[in-house]
């Protein structure tokens, strides 16, 4: 995570840190406000030799890593150990390529992430600082040997290749095929044969890929139309291209891949097409990817069958874990999972109920609706159904609302406790009367009526006509747009769980019950940023529902000043793996899955951690009762 830094305190320990002891004072000061800093819990693999790519220089500022190479079956060979003040990745990050050495952490570390952008800033200016880096860069003579010892003692059988420890450019290994857009669909359709390509780029004047057409393409736009074959080939191509870096991981392309249900992706070097990374690519990875549990969702015609997918996910979660995937990138990947289990569901329930009566949506609200489930989540749902639909037509939504609730119980996501589901006929109404409700809730800024919005602000679609909810999202943002008494209210209660933080920097833990001596660091830790990022989201007009995009974007407007958005995102990512590393284990004990933790059972970095997480957290309210200071005064009504 990303603590309060203090800058005097980050240039001293700095000077102390080579090359940095060759930076004036001034520089030293910019690059400690522009740095962040990283958690990484004991054994985490932080750069994986051959597969990670190095974006940043990292500095161990607590704890320790190893680099090491693996030298046989199960054994691995040390190479050397970073401690407190010594950095790694830079010989990476000078090559731009990927690590050459696995990156390990020994124990719960703490490490200064310096962009590689800085580097090169700092390189290109100061003549010091560039000799110590190129003289670095001398030690590379060692690739030579590594990469041979690594050739001849790979680790038999070493398919557990997952997303996050692979980049793009390791996976994607043919070049894309150019086509230029005057070329006529049957040159086109020639040079896809000969180059035993799938798709076709179609380059643009300055040799951008511009358009993308792929044999489905050929099928559907020519074959099954009659088109004429003389036309050029821009008429069948789609645009704009999909495209990731190449350095970027895995991650993104299946995430785009999966959200655009897309087949093929283009992998570029600075904006230039590189390669081409296609769906089989990314099943090739391993059989415990997200990739391949989304094929078999797809495959399923059961809800019996989708539950036994399903079951599977919770093996992924560990995997992941173990890889050092960040927090953010985990609770999203299992909200794309969780909409295609949904999807599925919906198709299966028409499928045994017969078509809709009227056009609808189906959306999620609440953490599924901001992409940021944990382990399990409850059912969060709802149904937007179109105004035209006959009085009969509630009938059908009933028994269809009714077959995705149970559907879903089966496939382990619990019944929410708040009624929150479209079973319930309050969540399934007309578009009419769901924009009646919003205007309600806003104009009448009382309690119950904003603890509703909180959850259905959240809401995006998943399923069926998603223009019934871009309509009432535009319906609810007018409204926003002059609703200052309703933001008022939700900053309060976005300020009623104080982090629980005592005199001395002590926790508040709970006194007994169940839970005593523990303390809630979702109620009092993630629950107050997420309601912080909405409520500032909501009041800027922002469209993203998710927490660390509404964080970034608040940050990248430079909305609010002196609110601590870098330190809120990287706060909200420490403590969303702490809620994940903690049912990971609850689930492994067989207990139940909750967001209670004991302090004395983290290490003593993590309740420091912790510490600052909540202390950033105290700020940031404090910065809303700032903000909003006359909702002090009004009465909150019931």
């Amino acid at each position: 995570m990303t603590p309060s830094i203090v800058t005097g305190n980050v240039v001293a320990f700095l000077q102390q840190a080579p090359p940095f002891q060759f930076l004036p004072q001034g520089e030293l000061v910019a690059l400690a406000s522009s740095m962040s800093v990283e958690y990484f819990p004991k054994d985490t693999v932080i750069l994986r030799a051959g597969r990670s790519a190095a974006h940043a220089m990292y500095v161990v500022q607590k704890g320790g890593v190893k680099l090491a190479i693996h030298t046989g079956v199960g054994k691995e060979l040390i190479l050397d150990m970073r401690s407190e003040g010594e950095s790694f990745g830079l010989l990476s990050l000078i090559g731009r390529d990927i690590a050459r050495l696995d990156v390990t952490a020994v124990e719960d570390t703490l490490c200064y992430s310096i962009p590689a952008e800085r580097i090169q800033q700092l390189m290109s200016r100061h003549p010091d600082f560039s000799e110590y880096v190129l003289r670095a860069s001398l030690t590379r003579y060692i690739d030579r040997s590594l990469a041979e010892l690594r050739d001849q003692t790979r680790l038999m059988g070493d398919t557990e290749r997952l997303l996050y420890s692979v980049n793009a450019a390791s996976v994607a290994n043919r070049p894309p095929t150019l086509c230029a857009p005057s070329a006529t669909i049957r040159q086109a359709a020639q040079l896809m044969a000969s180059s035993r390509s799938t798709c076709l780029f179609i380059a643009g004047p300055d040799s951008r890929a511009e358009g993308i057409v792929t044999e489905a393409d050929f099928a559907s736009r020519v074959v099954a139309p009659g088109l004429d074959i003389s036309l050029p080939v821009s008429r069948i191509m789609t645009s704009p291209v999909q495209s990731v870096d190449r350095g970027a991981p895995v991650f993104e392309a299946l995430a785009a891949m999966l959200s655009r249900d897309i087949h093929h992706l283009l992998v570029t070097r600075d904006g230039a097409p590189e390669a081409v990374l296609t769906h089989h690519d990314l099943l090739l990875l391993q059989g415990k990817s997200p990739l391949t549990i989304v094929r078999d969702i797809e495959g399923q015609s059961t809800v019996a069958q989708l539950a036994s997918v399903q079951k599977r996910v919770g093996d992924l979660l560990p995997l992941l874990m173990r890889e050092g995937a960040k927090a953010a990138h985990i609770t999203s990947l299992l909200a794309r999972i969780n909409d295609r289990v949904i999807a599925k569901i919906v198709q299966l329930a028409e499928a045994e109920l017969g078509p809709a009566p009227a056009p609808y949506c189906f959306v999620v609200t609440g953490s599924e609706g901001r992409r940021e489930q944990t382990f399990r989540t409850d059912q969060d749902n709802a149904i937007i159904y179109s105004d035209q639909a006959d009085p009969s037509a509630e009938a059908w939504f009933e028994r269809f609302s009714a077959f995705v609730r149970d559907a879903l119980e089966r496939c382990g996501y619990p019944l929410c406790p708040g009624g929150y589901m479209a079973s319930n006929p309050l969540w399934r109404q007309p578009l009419r009367a769901w924009k009646g409700l919003f205007s309600d809730w806003i104009a009448g800024a009382r309690r119950r009526s904003v603890e509703d919005a909180l959850i259905f602000f959240d809401m995006r679609p998943v399923a069926g006509a998603f223009e019934l909810f871009h309509e009432l999202d535009a319906h609810n943002r007018e409204l926003l747009r002059s609703a200052g008494v309703f933001k008022s209210v939700l900053a309060l209660v976005s300020i009623e769980n104080r982090p629980p933080l005592g005199f001395f920097r002590s926790f508040v833990l709970e006194r007994d019950g169940d839970h005593k001596d523990e303390l809630d660091i979702k109620l009092r830790g993630a629950g107050p940023i997420v309601n912080a990022a909405r409520l500032f989201a909501l009041d800027a007009g922002l469209g993203v529902t998710n927490t660390a995009a509404r964080l970034e974007e608040l940050e990248n407007r430079n909305e609010v000043e002196g609110m601590p958005w870098k330190d809120l995102q990287a706060s909200w990512e420490y403590l969303t793996l702490l809620r994940l590393e903690n049912q990971i284990r609850q689930a492994r004990a067989g207990e139940a899955l909750g967001n209670h933790i004991r302090p004395d059972s983290l290490t003593h970095l993590q309740r420091e951690l912790l510490r600052e997480a909540f202390k950033t957290i105290s700020s940031a309210q404090h910065r809303i009762e700032q903000r909003f200071r006359s909702a002090l005064w009004a009465p909150l009504g019931r």
